[in-house]
């Protein structure tokens, strides 16, 4: 059936209709809602010392923190390009699902022991396992550059995208967002982040079910929506190739093995997800809290996911990129609820909201998480800092959430001056997360391992996999978007001269370049892998531990056979000396 032709809501002025005043108090309540829940709890927490403030007295309970867990790591990233991939590629990416599989081997293997070292850092843990101050510093700064990164990244794209088809200016969003999650994640500490990312959460799925429910309605179900997705190759069974191809942007192979090394970079050893799980009271709640995140992350991909086949179905005769009226794909989402939903009274101000849940819930993770290592690994071995009372230490950490979430307001405003900074930040986020992983895995499983093959690992494994992506960039290597048509456009609208400027991909190359064309699903993969052979290269070539024996309670259990029993090893202490001229520090 022939899609009739379409009509846009776009007035005189050429501008899509704006909010009204039901959407203004819908995206309004809910800032307002974050930001009193971090008073409640500034308030209620005034007097606590900074295991309350950075741990909530490892005293929370199973669901909240399995939310916030989710609305951590699903930021507005996820809610405008999942629907956008699914339109302008495939639903395809929707077997990334399967990463999630990683996570009961991470709630098996690495959080019993991370969670029974009861630390607030976890990069402490690498300080203790190689006695080097240099590990763990390194491994921290990585970590807080990454995630700077991440949120000027995670504040400006969806900032972007709602300026270009609303009349929200870039500014006010960024500000918006950076100031209410800075201020809400500084004065209220974990319990105001865990319970405003409950909160935001709640509103991302509600936005995502609205859309996909009223899109259903206005397009006759979800089997016709089904139909034309299936027509054009949006869905099917032949969509995704089954085997693995390194250059190839997305087979199933390629998916599953990027999607789970993400998300045990994730959930391993991420200080993120460390930090919400030795918040909670026992062990068997945050093995639970971490298994409930896996029905929450599939009700948001296959929400997403469906979004993009109503948003195909809805613009199937005039795709809005092809004709002009958007400029990039991931605006597709806003366009579609400025001009078909901009009748429902709220329903705009809803999906504002939740484009602004999905960033706020990144900034407040992501700042508590920065000030918790950063008084942890560079301030708290300070005597002037270790002098300070609990009250005292609490308001430092405090100031520092500050301090980096007006760091990432600079960088989100820079991304709108400096093209580069964003391509910077897509790249060195997905580079550190593989070499991180790396380092804890040496830890945790290779006794013979030393602080200068980690370090080496954690270089050479970051350097890998960003060469591979500044050199796709400067190729100009861009994926190819399935056909779209505007066959069916409205009559007055002036379509733009098509472009003829040809996309180059990894059959147009030749080697030593054509390694530039790898599938960006492999990024993780890379940073990993490298990481691991140059830290256990380098570990070996400098003598491993150089006689030293490492602990047996700083080893993983099921390693820790390879060393002796630790009452032998203090006997045989007691009759021995430290030689001086043997460091043991990096």
């Amino acid at each position: 059936m022939r899609p009739e032709r379409h009509h846009f809501n776009i007035g005189e002025d050429g501008r899509l209709a704006g909010f009204t005043w039901p959407d203004y108090v819908m995206f309004v309540g809910m800032l307002l809602f974050s930001l009193l829940i971090g008073v409640f709890y500034a308030y209620k927490n005034r007097s606590k010392a900074n295991e309350e403030y950075l741990l909530g007295g490892r005293s929370m309970t199973c669901f909240p923190v399995s939310m916030s867990l989710v609305a951590s790591y699903i930021s507005a990233i996820l809610v405008l390009g999942g629907p956008a991939e699914t339109y302008y590629h495939n639903i395809g990416w929707i077997v990334g699902m399967g990463g999630l599989s990683a996570i009961p081997v991470v709630t098996v293997v690495f959080m019993p022991f991370l969670y029974n070292l009861r630390i607030t850092s976890v990069y402490e843990y690498l300080e203790m396992r190689y006695d080097s101050r240099a590990v763990r510093r390194m491994a921290s700064l990585m970590f807080v550059l990454q995630t700077l990164l991440y949120e000027a990244v995670a504040i400006y794209a969806p900032a972007l995208a709602l300026a270009a088809v609303t009349n929200m200016p870039v500014s006010v969003s960024i500000l918006t967002v950076a100031a209410i999650g800075s201020v809400y994640t500084a004065i209220g500490g974990m319990k105001a982040v865990v319970w405003t990312d409950v909160m935001q959460l709640a509103v991302i799925l509600g936005g995502l079910m609205a859309i996909l429910v009223k899109g259903c309605m206005d397009l006759g179900g979800f089997t016709n929506i089904w139909n034309t997705a299936l027509a054009h190759n949006r869905t099917g069974p032949n969509i995704i190739r089954l085997d693995f191809d390194l250059y190839e942007r997305h087979t199933v192979a390629n998916i599953l093995l990027g999607a789970f090394l993400g998300s045990l970079c994730s959930f391993a050893c991420s200080q993120t997800a460390v930090q919400r799980y030795s918040s909670m009271k026992t062990l068997n709640h945050a093995r639970v809290s971490l298994l409930l995140t896996i029905p929450f992350y599939m009700s948001l991909y296959f929400l997403a996911a469906f979004v993009g086949l109503v948003l195909f179905a809805t613009y199937e005769g005039c795709d809005p990129l092809e004709a002009g009226l958007i400029t990039k794909k991931d605006q597709i989402l806003p366009f579609f609820v400025m001009d078909k939903l901009s009748s429902a009274p709220g329903l705009p101000g809803l999906f504002v909201a939740c484009i602004f849940s999905g960033a706020l819930s990144t900034i407040s993770s992501a700042v508590s998480s920065q000030a918790a290592v950063t008084w942890e690994d560079w301030l708290a071995p300070l005597p002037c800092c270790a002098a300070l009372s609990p009250t005292a230490q609490a308001a430092v950490t405090k100031l520092l959430a500050g301090a980096y979430g007006t760091v990432a307001v600079g960088l989100a405003f820079m991304a709108g001056n400096l093209g580069g900074l964003l391509q910077t930040a897509h790249a060195f986020v997905g580079s550190v997360s593989g070499p991180l992983l790396s380092v804890f895995v040496l830890a945790f499983f290779m006794p013979f391992s030393n602080a200068f093959g980690a370090c080496v690992g954690l270089l050479l494994g970051t350097a890998a996999p960003l060469t591979i992506s500044f050199g796709a960039s400067n190729l100009g290597l861009q994926p190819k978007l399935l056909p779209t048509t505007t066959d069916m456009c409205p009559l007055d609208l002036v379509l733009p001269e098509p472009s003829n400027v040809p996309l180059r991909s990894h059959d147009d190359l030749e080697y030593p370049q054509k390694i530039f064309a790898l599938s960006y699903k492999h990024t993780v993969t890379v940073g990993f892998l490298v990481a691991m052979v140059t830290g256990i290269l380098g570990s070996v070539l400098t003598g491993m531990t150089r006689g030293k024996r490492v602990k047996r309670s700083l080893l993983h259990p099921w390693v820790r056979w390879t060393q002796p029993e630790e009452k032998v090893t203090k006997r045989a202490e007691a009759h021995s000396y430290v030689n001086p001229s043997v460091s043991t520090h990096l």
